[in-house]
């Protein structure tokens, strides 16, 4: 079993987005069997969706951010800056950091994989989406996980390359790894 996917089935995890109708045919399966099923039939982009809403948040940015890392040599000094940042927020998991991830996304805008990790980052739910100078609002519950699945799977494919198959298996056993509860 799954020690950070603790589900019987996958229905309650596909209630928390909107699956492509493959995966949404897998409702009753257990976690560990629709893994299977995506990633022999190689749907990266549903299969890191799932896990992304699958895997408690800590974890789900942690993958992303290890996954985006992958692609270092690829990103500008800003996007790996943003990477960086996002690491340390990881690490110290305070409303400054979080903040700084905000930054990020002003600057880079969701053109690019980093953007959205920082998005994730700053839609992780443990404070307000609103400019500081306004009430509270927090984000809805799993934006983090679009924003990191998005992340993840942007960043298999852009900058074009020829090795998103390699990156893509190399992310599921980092994806696995997390829901087996290994770091």
């Amino acid at each position: 079993m799954l020690k950070k996917i603790p589900y019987q089935t996958c229905q309650p995890i596909l209630q928390r987005y909107e699956p492509a109708e493959e995966v949404l045919a897998l409702n009753e399966a257990s976690p560990q069997q629709l893994i299977d099923s995506l990633r022999k039939q190689k749907l990266y982009i549903e299969l890191m969706t799932f896990f992304c809403h699958a895997l408690p948040m800590r974890e789900t940015l942690w993958l992303a951010c290890q996954a985006l890392k992958i692609r270092t040599k690829y990103w500008t000094d800003a996007e790996n800056l943003a990477i960086e940042d996002c690491q340390r927020w990881f690490k110290e998991p305070d409303e400054a950091s979080r903040r700084l991830a905000e930054q990020h996304v002003a600057k880079l805008e969701l053109k690019c994989a980093p953007g959205w990790l920082a998005q994730a980052v700053f839609w992780n739910g443990s404070g307000s989406i609103a400019a500081l100078d306004q009430p509270q609002v927090l984000p809805p519950e799993f934006l983090y996980a679009k924003a990191a699945a998005g992340a993840i799977n942007m960043a298999a494919a852009l900058p074009e390359w020829q090795k998103s198959e390699v990156y893509n298996e190399r992310v599921t056993e980092l994806a696995l790894k997390l829901a087996l509860g290994e770091r």
